[in-house]
């Protein structure tokens, strides 16, 4: 969960900067873009606490979106590179044999009525 938080933090910081510095698109596409991205910075967020409580959809969530942002960040070079590895990462460690048990879909407890 380190990965992802880390990957959010730099994302999100790394989406403002280039807002604020003016590189991203010019005027009402600007705009557009810059909701967009806190729209999916926001379903990023959803998902990496949704993961924690176990969520399996949570967790296909997180590896569209960085898989999205791998597609967007490729030529970019420099600190998207560096989030491209993070994701990667975080990724693979999301599929490994030893967490599988955590996003298990856990069967309610039904009381039994003869038990008393």
């Amino acid at each position: 969960m380190a990965l992802w938080a880390l990957w959010l933090v730099v994302g999100v910081a790394s989406t403002v900067v280039v807002f604020a510095l003016g590189w991203g698109l010019p005027g009402f596409g600007g705009v557009v873009a810059l909701v967009v991205s806190l729209v999916v910075w926001s379903a990023v967020v959803w998902a990496v606490l949704r993961v924690l409580r176990g969520s399996s959809t949570a967790r296909w969530v997180l590896v569209a979106v960085a898989a999205f942002r791998a597609a967007l960040s490729i030529s970019s070079g420099g600190i998207s590179l560096v989030l491209l590895a993070v994701s990667v990462a975080a990724a693979v460690l999301l599929f490994l044999p030893g967490v599988r048990p955590w996003f298990r879909r856990r069967e309610p407890v039904v009381p039994d009525a003869h038990a008393r």
